[in-house]
């Protein structure tokens, strides 16, 4: 027999700790004790009706410790009926939500179906009709070509004005140089420019081409 049984065992005797397995080996070590003992008959008559009164006891504790067990069990099948009707309970209730689920998507999709035929009742009532679209058409056509040529001649004049501003950048640049050298105190010695290197091949974002150009213009 293993510790736990011998430990399921004491405990299913003792009960809740009120002290049933002592009492019962109390009442062995008495009985074995009245057994061998060689008092007078009157003290053996008390031991035995002390005996007596002690295994009333231990019958009644075995009897209600047998009525609690009968009663857990009649409670552990109970619990399981009620266990078992839970369970049905939540299948049935996953089923009905899975019907309500998909009734509420099919009425969802009426819906938008509804919703897109109105909006589209709309639209045809609300659409002008062809010659009018077409003439719209037309109007918009023209003012785009006219658009993209005002465009074409912008980047024409835009580039134009580049080409200007590089002119104008390199011949200032070599006229810095120019007197850079002039200025510099030893013929040999080569200037050092400190100004930034400006990059020709981009447009310059600070500068105003319009107002340069202009000023180019009336020059």
């Amino acid at each position: 027999m293993g510790d736990e049984e011998v430990i399921r065992r004491r405990l299913m005797i003792d009960g809740d700790g009120t002290g049933d397995a002592r009492v019962m080996m109390m009442f062995m070590k008495s009985f074995i004790k009245w057994c061998s003992t060689d008092d007078s008959p009157q003290e053996c008559q008390n031991q035995f009706d002390r005996l007596l009164t002690q295994l009333a006891s231990i019958e009644h504790s075995s009897l209600k410790w047998k009525a609690i067990v009968s009663m857990n069990q009649e409670e552990i099948k109970h619990y399981e009926l009620l266990r078992d009707e839970t369970s049905r309970s939540v299948e049935d209730a996953y089923v009905a939500i899975g019907i309500a689920k998909q009734e509420l998507e099919e009425a969802r999709q009426v819906r938008r179906n509804r919703l897109e035929y109105d909006a589209l009742a709309r639209l045809i009532k609300e659409h002008p009709p062809r010659s009018d679209t077409a003439n719209k058409l037309a109007h918009l056509t023209q003012h785009l070509h006219s658009l993209k040529s005002k465009r074409d001649q912008l980047e024409e004049k835009l580039s134009l004005r580049r080409k200007q501003l590089h002119v104008l950048v390199t011949a200032l640049h070599q006229l810095q140089q120019t007197l850079l050298y002039d200025n510099s105190p030893s013929q040999d010695e080569e200037p050092t420019l400190v100004d930034e290197i400006i990059d020709l091949t981009k447009p310059p974002a600070t500068i105003d081409l319009t107002s340069t150009g202009a000023a180019m213009d009336t020059s």
